[in-house]
């Protein structure tokens, strides 16, 4: 989820989701950060570079620790660059990020 939000910097605004990150990073902390890292490592190194990864984490570990909206929101202004590097990139963030698909099993109910 932590990055789809750099994904949807591209339809809402570093701003808006940079204030949602660094609120998340603040209210959940260390939780926030192994989320983000979870997610993260989720995407193909054809799309994002290990120095990229730790920038991203960089960046929630900072907003957790305090750091100012200001800063993160260019810092945040700085990675979305990656988000929309090209379709390719964009299509393999996607794919990797998108939740799959869910089964569901109806458990018969015994009759009392």
């Amino acid at each position: 989820m932590i990055v789809v939000g750099c994904i949807h910097i591209l339809l809402h605004g570093i701003l808006q989701v940079s204030y949602v990150l660094l609120s998340l990073s603040r209210a959940f902390g260390e939780n926030m950060l192994n989320w983000a890292r979870e997610s993260i490592n989720l995407i193909p190194p054809q799309a994002l570079t290990d120095a990229e990864r730790l920038r991203f984490l960089n960046i929630i570990s900072d907003a957790a620790s305090g750091s100012s909206l200001h800063t993160i929101t260019d810092r945040f202004g700085e990675i979305s660059d990656v988000c929309r590097r090209n379709k390719t990139v964009q299509d393999l963030v996607q794919s990797a990020l998108r939740p799959h698909d869910l089964t569901f099993a109806v458990v018969p109910q015994q009759l009392s």
